[in-house]
């Protein structure tokens, strides 16, 4: 007993002295194993004071699974922008240069990784793009281009903003966009189906655009599962869904691109990370299914239950 405890110890303090952070995910048997990490994963998005959507979702998947993370709130809102009625909001923008000036005189201060969400301000796109070409370099940047569904830009949106985002997502190494925002940054119609060739046909204008990243096109649907469709390595293109539950489920763009980016963190590869990312994801959905009234569904995901699969140590 003293010496497997001693054996423990030696360990533990051997993974501190590392100062390293590495989580890891067995596809096959689920068992999950955290460990400990030095850098900040760097989260830039709109923070909603109620419920578990956009910035809060982000930073609590992140934490769970042990990053130190870096925010930069894009906006504070009351609550998110649907269900609700108008927010009350409060521009962050001064407060985002104030703190990086701050950051720039914190001489240990690195970044692993960043997300990036919904911005809602073409002023803050430059100041987003230096942050990353400064502290970022060749590391995992996912950006989300919240900007637009079902066929249209959001309110308040306009062509110079979507301009704006198409320069950021030459910044990403991944992107996360619905059907909608992908034709929108391909400068297709909307109308498009996502049929193999048009996807095919998009990512490829993509790149001739100088947006290189890897793309994982969100809320496919697929028969009666709804997923992601993205091109990987080992099959071309690829889809990867769960069952499709009735209704719809506030914040689980936010849940993903989170759960994407911890697991892209570990250098896993992507077809790894978005089928992990996705399990991930319907533990929280399903539990959400299960909330009773209905409308509760407004606040975001229930992530309990992808909290505590998160934190499971398991070095069997």
């Amino acid at each position: 007993m003293i010496f497997a405890l001693a054996g423990m110890l030696s360990r533990l303090f051997y993974l501190v002295e590392k100062g390293k952070m590495l989580y890891t995910k067995n596809c096959v048997n689920r068992r999950m194993r955290v460990v400990i990490i030095k850098e900040a994963a760097l989260v830039i998005e709109d923070f909603s004071a109620l419920g578990q959507i956009s910035m809060v979702a982000a930073l609590t998947v992140l934490q769970s699974m042990d990053y130190t993370t870096a925010s930069l709130p894009t906006t504070v809102l009351s609550t998110q922008t649907e269900c609700f009625g108008d927010p009350q909001r409060l521009s962050t923008n001064q407060w985002i240069k104030n703190s990086v000036d701050h950051w720039q005189l914190i001489p240990d201060l690195d970044f692993k990784g960043a997300l990036i969400g919904y911005i809602g301000h073409q002023s803050l796109i430059p100041l987003i793009q230096e942050i990353l070409l400064a502290k970022l370099g060749n590391r995992p940047v996912i950006v989300d281009p919240v900007m637009g569904d079902e066929g249209k830009l959001y309110p308040g949106l306009n062509n110079n903003y979507l301009k704006a985002m198409q320069q950021l997502c030459q910044h990403a190494t991944v992107l996360t966009p619905n059907w909608t925002e992908l034709c929108l940054l391909a400068n297709q119609p909307v109308s498009l189906k996502p049929t193999e060739k048009n996807v095919q046909r998009l990512l490829s204008i993509l790149q001739s655009n100088k947006i290189d990243a890897q793309v994982v096109i969100t809320g496919i649907t697929k028969g009666s599962e709804i997923g992601c469709l993205f091109r990987s390595r080992e099959e071309g293109l690829e889809f990867i869904g769960n069952r499709r539950l009735h209704g719809h489920f506030y914040g689980t763009g936010d849940t993903f691109a989170a759960l994407l980016l911890g697991l892209l963190l570990t250098d896993c590869s992507l077809t790894t990370a978005v089928r992990t990312a996705t399990q991930l994801l319907a533990v929280a959905v399903n539990e959400t299914a299960q909330e009773e009234p209905f409308t509760n569904r407004k606040y975001g995901l229930r992530l309990g239950q992808l909290v505590k699969q998160l934190v499971t140590t398991d070095d069997k």
